[in-house]
């Protein structure tokens, strides 16, 4: 599936560069590139929904977070992409799915086309009616039943992971990648490092970028998964603003 894209960017150096950058990435084109918020809704009014929008947010006349209500209707994700770190709960406060810091390279980039990529073409994954997975042990006909109400967080170490659970832990050889795919967000667990899936159940405070959990040790958030961290994070504010 062929993602298409929009850029929005005051700085005409600015916009080609993040533009080169999205054309040399496979699997998505960038429909077009525009200067100004305006001539951007006036397109899209056109030419219809975009899969991807990347938007700076200091611009003159309108800037990228008050146009944020109008610009998110007009794509699957808004991801801002500014030289600016403190505008960044403002941005999730339109529901931005991404926040990427300039200069941009084309790596960061890459995985946060990827991981929205996978959000679009997601499918449900059936519901585990019996609330617990199976852990395949060293043994090839051994398996350990782990209740995953009790799993606080999941670490990925060499080429197999270390489920750590309120009573004990277990290891398996499988990739953290799959253990994402089975447990995901629907279940209250979110990826927040390359190593570490950790389970929002067991939260119990966030300092900055610093994540303290029931009887484990502190994560911190890496920054390719902060923006859709903050965004979960941001559902459950009762005060967010």
């Amino acid at each position: 599936m062929k993602l298409t894209s929009l850029v929005i960017d005051d700085e005409p150096h600015a916009a080609e560069e993040l533009e080169l950058l999205i054309n040399r990435t496979p699997g998505i084109e960038n429909k077009k590139t525009f200067n100004d918020v305006t001539s951007a809704i006036e397109f899209l009014d056109d030419f219809g929904k975009v899969d991807i929008i990347f938007c700076d947010i200091s611009m003159p006349e309108i800037n990228g977070l008050d146009a944020g209500k109008i610009l998110g209707g007009k794509c699957e994700f808004l991801v801002y992409v500014t030289a600016y770190r403190e505008y960044a709960l403002e941005a999730f406060g339109v529901n931005a799915a991404g926040y990427l810091l300039k200069p941009l390279s084309h790596a960061i980039l890459m995985e946060k086309i990827d991981d929205l990529r996978k959000k679009i073409s997601h499918k449900e994954l059936p519901e585990i009616e019996d609330g617990y997975i199976l852990a395949k042990g060293s043994n090839k006909n051994s398996f350990a039943k782990i209740e995953i109400s009790q799993i606080v967080y999941i670490e990925a170490l060499l080429n197999y992971v270390k489920i750590h659970t309120t009573k004990e832990f277990f290891i398996t050889y499988v990739s953290l990648k799959d253990v994402e795919e089975i447990l995901g967000q629907k279940r209250g667990f979110i990826r927040i490092s390359r190593s570490v899936i950790i389970s929002m159940r067991y939260l119990e405070k966030v300092e900055g970028n610093v994540l303290k959990l029931h009887d484990a040790p502190d994560f911190t958030v890496g920054e390719t998964f902060r923006s859709d961290f903050y965004a979960l994070l941001k559902r459950h504010l009762i005060n967010p603003g």
